[in-house]
């Protein structure tokens, strides 16, 4: 028989091992809760820093889309007290080519040439152009180095042609032959659009633009490069020279009366649709809202809107 010590010491050794239980389930609660309701706040902190950031920046977006806003403009890039910060962008979208025009080229000489600048290896760059051009054009006829739905069916990793015109650049970045294109040059973007014109903007042309649309050497566009800077040899400064004929300013530069010509035909001085990009950071939050638009023409009217991205 167990004496009724030994009994009443069991039981409260018992009852100890159970209140230390509660007590560890309790505390892992408690800590479990603690958790969720700090990321229940993290999360709301986020989210106001997000609404913040994005009615900054479009606060910066109403700036540059003002007509009469100059790019230099201190309203374009504000710091803030508090820290945060608002740096809007104001280029010309005209200055980039429209790779739906450049597809339609006789033998997509242009687009060609600047691979070749890029230093794409030669043997890929058939191979990129011709599957652009089968992704657009409306038959399923391969291109000698091109490839159709019927190529790409067990290639995943490329998108099959849609036989139509590209929408948006992310359209072109899935085509076969463009991973090397991108792997050579990862600021491929910034080169073209889906919005371009006829002609090309000089005002703001890339140096790489000028030279395989225009056919002038590394030198001579660097030439225009610098005129275009103005004193300052800074990019959208008060001192930017505005070029308001293609064929005079390249005249006064001192390019030849050949370069002039070549140029001439291929770039225009300030038309095509405007690109604005309007970044806010708040509480170290980012947000960027691009938009692109056609301004309106000399006759008035209110400008049109090609495309609006935020992220």
């Amino acid at each position: 028989m167990i004496p009724p010590r030994a009994t009443c010491r069991r039981r409260s050794a018992s009852a100890l091992l159970l209140s230390l239980w509660c007590v560890a389930v309790l505390s892992i609660t408690v800590l479990a809760v603690a958790r969720m309701v700090l990321a229940d706040v993290d999360d709301a902190g986020l989210r106001n820093r997000r609404f913040e950031a994005r009615e900054l920046a479009l606060t910066g977006l109403a700036y540059g889309m003002h007509p009469k806003i100059e790019v230099w403009d201190p309203l374009l890039d504000q710091r803030f007290p508090d820290g945060s910060r608002l740096r809007v962008r104001v280029t010309s979208e005209g200055s980039r080519f429209d790779i739906n025009r450049l597809l339609k080229e006789r033998g997509q000489r242009t687009l060609r040439k600047l691979f070749e600048i890029w230093e794409v290896p030669r043997p890929d760059i058939p191979i990129a152009v011709d599957s652009l051009v089968d992704w657009i054009d409306p038959d399923d006829l391969k291109s000698l180095n091109g490839a159709e739905r019927e190529q790409l069916q067990n290639q995943s990793q490329y998108s099959l042609p849609a036989n139509r015109d590209f929408r948006s650049l992310a359209e072109m970045e899935k085509v076969r032959g463009m991973d090397v294109v991108i792997a050579t040059k990862p600021d491929w973007v910034k080169y073209f659009t889906v919005h371009g014109g006829r002609t090309l903007d000089l005002q703001e042309a890339e140096i790489d633009v000028m030279r395989a649309a225009g056919g002038v050497s590394r030198e001579q566009a660097q030439q225009i490069d610098l005129a275009r800077l103005g004193p300052d040899r800074l990019v959208q400064t008060r001192d930017d020279v505005k070029i308001k004929s293609v064929g005079d300013f390249l005249g006064k530069i001192g390019l030849p009366d050949i370069v002039r010509d070549a140029m001439a035909s291929k770039f225009s001085a300030g038309r095509g649709p405007t690109r604005i990009e309007s970044k806010a950071t708040v509480g170290g939050t980012d947000y960027t809202i691009t938009v692109i638009m056609a301004r309106a023409g000399s006759g008035g009217g209110e400008p049109t809107m090609l495309d609006w991205e935020e992220r």
